[in-house]
């Protein structure tokens, strides 16, 4: 008896609100009795409503399942009631506080679509704003549902229990690390992979992962490029040379031709005067046409050199092609 009693005296006592970690020892009638290292077993219910969250949570347990509990009341005759559920959503207002307060990211469970974004699950629902999933605009959420994605919580109100997350914050950092990374390292010179991100009149705009760079008309080929659209499509990936660099204006010149020598550094080992060659006509002047004899390597015939006999313009003899 005096060991019994000495034993109850190094009981630690606990209290309501308390989170404690058990082990489940068997299943009784109204719950999963669960060793809390208390003088009396505490009690599970079968089933607890979702805190945070809609519906109800049941609990599958197996015997000697270890797991964490919240001391939910003890009652007159000393019975401990627990709660899975509280404990849990204790440690989700946790993990949402740390968040907010350390920047840290979350996995989030994207359960259905609300006027103006998207419910997700990061252990209670919170609301993810459509201008905060990507850095690009979405207009079709529904393709987002039941994926899982990684958010920062950027609102969070316990007693309102209000939660907004953002996952456009976490891409937007990742972008500024990559651009700086790529300022930090680009030279003159140097060979990148890129994308063509936009195509205009004059050029196309390639992304290097971070920076844009431009890729101008007259550096795509050494021969004549009527066309970007004729050479390029936005999306594709390309090997550059960086041929300029400003990294106090952050402007960057690329190009394409110059990964394959100037024909015009050789010209001498193909051709050389006397011989005759085959060309194609590309462009037409008054005063006579240029003929591409190979790519990068244009003539000029002038208009007195096209026939013996006497040609006004030089349309009167040749076509562009």
């Amino acid at each position: 008896m005096d060991l019994f009693n000495k034993n109850l005296e190094n009981v630690r006592p606990i209290k309501v609100g308390e989170i404690l970690k058990g082990k489940v020892i068997k299943r009784g009638e109204e719950g999963y009795f669960v060793n809390i290292n208390y003088k009396a077993e505490g009690i599970l219910p079968f089933s607890e409503k979702a805190l945070g969250r809609s519906g109800e949570v049941k609990h599958e347990l197996e015997e000697g399942e270890e797991i964490w509990v919240m001391v939910n009341r003890i009652d007159e005759q000393g019975y401990v009631w627990l709660s899975r559920e509280r404990a849990r959503y204790q440690g989700a207002w946790f993990d949402i506080e740390e968040s907010l307060r350390d920047r840290k990211p979350l996995q989030a469970k994207v359960s259905r679509k609300v006027k103006g974004g998207l419910i997700v699950d990061i252990g209670v629902n919170a609301f993810l704003p459509a201008s905060c999933i990507d850095i690009v605009p979405q207009k079709n959420l529904d393709e987002w549902i039941g994926k899982t994605l990684e958010v920062r919580v950027i609102e969070a109100d316990r007693k309102a229990r209000n939660v907004v997350v953002s996952r456009r914050v976490i891409l937007e950092e990742e972008e500024r690390r990559r651009k700086q990374a790529l300022i930090d390292s680009l030279e003159v010179g140097q060979v990148r992979k890129g994308v063509v991100k936009n195509i205009t009149s004059f050029g196309a705009f390639v992304d290097l992962g971070g920076l844009d760079g431009l890729l101008h008309v007259s550096e795509l080929s050494w021969g004549r490029v009527s066309r970007v659209e004729d050479m390029l499509q936005k999306g594709d990936e390309l090997e550059i040379k960086v041929i300029a660099w400003n990294p106090e204006k952050e402007e960057v010149s690329l190009s394409l031709k110059r990964l394959t020598p100037d024909p015009w550094d050789s010209i001498t080992e193909r051709i050389n005067p006397g011989d005759v060659v085959k060309g194609k006509v590309v462009s037409i002047r008054d005063f006579g046409v240029f003929v591409e004899v190979e790519e990068g390597i244009e003539g000029l015939i002038h208009v007195s050199d096209l026939s013996w006999s006497y040609v006004r313009h030089p349309r009167e003899v040749v076509k562009v092609g």
